[in-house]
């Protein structure tokens, strides 16, 4: 046993004051492998690995428990939507109705089919009479002579001429044709199930209608058949009809469904079910699809046209086209050129 100092007198004691009470040793309570000294090194660390082996066992355990929870329950929630989802859908003389509403219901989609045309003409306006700012009532002008004074540009500046009719048509009728007898390939969609699984078929001739297209638009501006500017110098115009056009198709859309008992999904509200739209894969003639065509064809490229049109009027007028155009003549045309090659990717998305 190993003396202290203090034992051995080297080292003189702490003195305490009278009345000090130690305080008791605190009891230390250990694992019965550190108090028994006659376990080897070696029992005790198989017995360690053994309590840890335990423990990791129920952690393991626990964690089963767990995921399997995770799993019950996540599985009573997609019954549960499922549930409500079918819950949501009656049908009706075989026409399958829906109560689910989006964009605000009717006066929601009523507000964007009026709102929306008149934002692009203020627009417009605005890039054609305000040097590119926004149109404001002038000092001293009533708000309801502002307005008819935006109605009065409108009417002069963007009536859908019949040349107007017959550029925009052109390009239409154009297109259609580009869409049923150039080349490209043909995909099948995805089973539709009010359909009884059928598989709609699609024409993927996007590449060959747009480098046709290009082609088409140079050949006529350097013949001077069409020169590209007309569609600037048009705009207003084309615009308008392009508006008109699109709710003349749509009412055609909606009503021949209608009547031929093709609506799908709908909710009985004829507003909220004509922006919607009643046919879920509306055809001309069985050939031609509307979401297909109107998808890639139409939007963009009409504004790879347009800003050919720019260049065109840019390299017109002072010999040169700005970079400010030429960065957007060829971001328009990188994106066109993709949609185009990557148009069979967009059916399954659908």
């Amino acid at each position: 046993m190993t003396l202290t100092r203090s034992q051995t007198g080297k080292t003189p004691k702490r003195t305490q004051p009278e009345g000090y009470i130690e305080t008791p040793n605190r009891r230390v309570t250990r694992s019965r492998a550190s108090k028994s000294p006659e376990y080897s090194e070696a029992e005790l660390s198989s017995s360690q690995m053994l309590d840890s082996g335990k423990v990791r066992r129920r952690r393991d355990a626990d964690t089963v428990e767990d995921d399997g929870e995770r799993e019950m329950k996540a599985v009573e929630i997609t019954r549960t939507n499922g549930q409500a989802d079918s819950s949501e859908m009656t049908t009706k003389n075989g026409v399958e109705y829906t109560d689910h509403f989006e964009f605000g219901g009717s006066w929601g989609v009523l507000s964007m089919m009026v709102g929306f045309p008149l934002l692009m003409y203020y627009m417009w306006i605005g890039a054609v009479y305000y040097d590119g700012h926004l149109p404001r009532p002038a000092q001293g002008q009533s708000t309801e002579d502002f307005v008819k004074h935006l109605g009065q540009l409108v009417y002069e500046g963007a009536f859908p001429s019949v040349k107007a009719w017959a550029i925009y048509w052109g390009f239409f009728i154009f297109e259609a044709l580009c869409y049923l007898f150039l080349p490209g390939i043909v995909v099948k969609g995805r089973p539709l199930e009010h359909l009884g699984g059928k598989q709609l078929t699609y024409r993927c001739s996007a590449v060959a209608s747009f480098y046709t297209t290009i082609i088409v638009a140079v050949g006529l501006h350097v013949s001077g058949l069409f020169k590209l500017y007309t569609i600037i110098d048009e705009f207003g115009p084309l615009m308008s009809v392009a508006i008109l056009t699109g709710f003349i198709i749509s009412f055609i859309a909606y009503f021949s469904a209608l009547a031929r008992g093709a609506q799908h999904r709908i909710t009985g509200y004829h507003i909220y079910d004509f922006f919607m739209g009643a046919e879920l894969n509306p055809r001309m003639f069985g050939i031609l699809d509307f979401k297909m065509f109107f998808e890639v064809r139409l939007p963009w490229y009409i504004l790879l046209l347009v800003t050919m049109g720019a260049a065109a009027r840019q390299y017109e007028r002072y010999g040169y086209v700005t970079g400010e155009v030429g960065f957007l003549l060829m971001a328009h045309f990188l994106y066109a050129n993709a949609c185009s090659k990557g148009e069979e990717c967009i059916i399954p998305t659908w």
